[in-house]
């Protein structure tokens, strides 16, 4: 189960959109079962979807909310709509993702593990 509030499923959406379509073009291009069987690719597409989530959530969280006055005791109140995927704003899921991509590219070059 996906919980998220406002854009904030567009975390795990441009991802995988990114990543199916760049796959399918390295597959075209190179071969079939390319796009899974090299150690860099998949790691390089997530790193470039990490990039993009990153600026499309902090651009969608920086939006400045709607001002109000309290009518009760005067204060202002700003309502503002939030993005978050899983309680983590939009953004930060951008470093969640480039950290998964480096992971990825250490582990598939044999560092962490041996194969």
């Amino acid at each position: 189960m996906v919980i998220w509030k406002g854009w904030g499923i567009l975390a795990l959406v441009i991802p995988l959109l990114i990543s199916l379509g760049v796959g399918s073009g390295v597959d075209y291009y190179y071969g079939e079962n390319f796009y899974k069987n090299s150690t860099w690719v998949m790691p390089m597409v997530l790193g470039l979807s990490a990039i993009i989530v990153f600026l499309v959530g902090r651009k969608v969280n920086n939006k400045p909310g709607k001002i109000v006055i309290d009518p009760e005791n005067n204060q202002e109140i700003e309502l503002k709509t939030t993005h978050t995927m899983f309680w983590v704003p939009f953004q930060y899921w951008g470093i969640i993702i480039l950290g998964i991509s480096i992971w990825m590219y250490v582990a598939n070059i044999g560092l962490i593990y041996e194969n």
